[in-house]
């Protein structure tokens, strides 16, 4: 304990004891000033009840004079004392111990005058100054010592008058005085010990609270750091969705114009394994990039009524080649009629990835989409004939690389994201879904989707198909030689006339000398242009060339721009098929102004 402190076992030190000090020293000053009057007026009882039991008038009112002036010099003192704050707390505890002492001097004086008033008079001025010590317990009782000093000042000088008068009243009396100091004393202490104990707490809240607001910091270091390292991975995917597909874009290309070349048998079994090796791979990294796209979303989809059965044929009729390779059918019933209130972007993409996983896993039988309305919302059940999921694996299936009916791990059966790119679009669309199923019987997943009352246009694409493009005439900006020679090969082989060029000056030059229907340009091109200032630099110099951006971006401001120039986007990596589906798109748009063109055959610059 440290020197000065008038209490055992504090259980504290440093700036923490000087604090407590300092609030003991303020407590009791606070009480001396706000029962300033009340003590006034006990003191002039105390000296009127001397004057009526028979102590000189002279006596008791100086005993008053006394008392009033040791009061006010006590509280005087007391506020000098908590002003002062060039000493220690400890130190001015003392001086206010010395002060506490004199008070109590002063009133115990009146016990002397006891000796010469009557019993009467001489009980009731007991009992005040007795009072007087019990209504201290409550306010002074911070500074021990002082309030040691002040009681004791009282009490035992009563005792000893009592002792003196003597008789069974006296001793009794004056024995009762000093049990009562006794008392006073237990009290005093326990209020200083509950006092200390809100101390401490006090202190622990303070410590809780700092440490609360370290933690706060660190959650916020935390939370900035997650925030940066999210931001990196998005930059990372998106430089890897960019560098990863350009090379998985020219194999697409090349693996399309190498199975129509007329091969031998075990030449054209090569390019076909490699062809399904590499749409696995595209559909693999499909896959990632939509989780991670999906995970890090922080806009909601744009929702809008759906005409269900509209945005059913469409999904099932990318599958049906698929279903009926394996001998499955693929259908949809009862949803004529019913409107949804949802995403047709990223609702196709939930129901695809069911379908697909269910075709993946159904040998014989098929796949049937049934809904129907339940209440406010609509039900929609994908139901396959497959080899269905254990009960007790049913929360498995959702999670990512989980594949239960694929234990060899072939790849010909996906890479296990299909369904957990299920479970993230429809918490973003707020789908409820659930699996029914049992080992041999089949599998269920029942989606509960919200209704509503009408429904706006939707697309319903077609089965895939490759429409001709014998003689037509294509220009093709690619700064990658790789990329630009796979370009060659597959457009050739689509009966395309081809002037493949790997700057904008080649692609100008190539529009000085001759005519064409379509520019195929990449988007991140080298140097200080993108594909879409490449365009309207093409355009200035063939005003409404028709045109198309082949790039693996999904960023907003690309395809704003490319929507303000009236241009389609296609997605890196891409197949023959489709690239021969999206330049036939192009002409179809442009068809009027493409008439007036005179054909020709390139002469620019060509490779491949």
């Amino acid at each position: 304990m440290r020197a000065g402190s008038d209490v055992e076992n504090v259980g504290l030190s440093g700036p923490d004891l000087e604090v407590y000090d300092e609030l003991r020293l303020q407590a009791v000053f606070k009480s001396t000033s706000a029962l300033r009057w009340q003590m006034v007026s006990v003191a002039v009882v105390v000296g009127a009840v001397a004057i009526d039991g028979g102590c000189p008038v002279p006596v008791a009112l100086g005993w008053l004079a006394v008392v009033l002036l040791v009061r006010e010099a006590r509280a005087a003192a007391l506020r000098r004392l908590v002003a002062d704050r060039s000493r220690p707390a400890a130190e001015r505890l003392r001086s206010a111990a010395l002060g506490s002492l004199a008070l109590g001097l002063a009133h115990g004086s009146m016990a002397l005058a006891m000796l010469v008033l009557d019993r009467a008079h001489a009980a009731i001025v007991t009992m005040i100054l007795m009072s007087l010590t019990a209504g201290t317990v409550s306010t002074s009782f911070t500074v021990m010592r002082g309030f040691v000093a002040y009681v004791a000042a009282i009490s035992v000088p009563t005792a000893l008058v009592w002792f003196r008068i003597g008789g069974w009243l006296g001793w009794s009396t004056g024995a009762l005085a000093l049990m009562f100091l006794g008392v006073q004393l237990r009290f005093a202490r326990q209020n200083l010990q509950m006092f200390q104990d809100s101390y401490r707490i006090r202190l622990e809240n303070a410590e809780l609270l700092r440490d609360l607001s370290a933690e706060r910091g660190r959650l916020a270091q935390a939370r900035d750091a997650a925030v940066q390292a999210d931001q990196a991975k998005s930059r990372f995917l998106a430089a890897a969705s960019h560098d990863l597909r350009q090379p998985l874009h020219g194999l697409a290309l090349n693996s399309g114009a190498l199975a129509r070349l007329p091969l031998a048998g075990p030449a054209r079994e090569i390019a076909a394994e490699m062809g399904a090796a590499i749409e696995a791979l595209r559909q693999m990294l499909d896959a990632l990039l939509d989780v991670s796209q999906l995970d890090g979303a922080t806009r909601a989809p744009a929702l809008q009524p759906l005409a269900l059965d509209r945005l059913l044929d469409g999904v099932c009729a990318g599958f049906r080649a698929a279903a009926q390779a394996k001998g499955l059918v693929l259908r949809h019933e009862g949803a004529a009629g019913l409107v949804v209130h949802s995403s047709p972007k990223e609702l196709g993409r939930l129901l695809a990835n069911l379908i697909d996983n269910a075709i993946k896993f159904t040998a014989a039988g098929g796949v049937v989409l049934t809904a129907q309305t339940e209440g406010s919302k609509v039900g929609l059940t994908v139901r396959d004939t497959g080899c269905g999921i254990d009960p007790a694996q049913h929360q498995r299936v959702w999670q990512d690389l989980e594949q239960l009916g694929n234990p060899q791990r072939d790849r010909r059966l996906g890479h296990g994201l299909g369904l957990g790119i299920v479970r993230r679009l429809a918490r973003l669309l707020g789908i409820e879904c659930r699996i029914e199923s049992a080992v041999g019987a089949g599998t269920a997943v029942h989606l509960r989707l919200p209704g509503a009352d009408g429904a706006l246009p939707i697309f319903s694409p077609a089965a895939p198909s490759v429409p001709s493009l014998v003689a037509r005439r294509v220009l093709v900006l690619e700064d990658d030689p790789a990329v630009r020679e796979a370009y060659g090969h597959a457009l050739r082989g689509l009966g395309c006339r081809v002037a493949a060029t790997g700057t904008l000056d080649e692609a100008l030059a190539a529009l000085e000398r001759e005519a064409c229907e379509v520019a195929l340009v990449d988007y991140r091109l080298a140097g200080p242009l993108d594909g879409l200032q490449a365009i309207d630099a093409l355009r200035r110099c063939r005003p409404g060339l028709p045109a198309l951006v082949v790039s693996a971006d999904r960023s907003a401001a690309l395809h704003a721009g490319a929507a303000a120039r009236g241009v389609p986007v296609l997605r890196k990596p891409t197949t023959e098929a489709a690239l021969a589906a999206a330049i036939d798109s192009v002409r179809q748009d442009e068809a009027a102004g493409e008439r007036d063109h005179p054909e020709g055959l390139f002469t620019g610059s060509e490779h491949g």
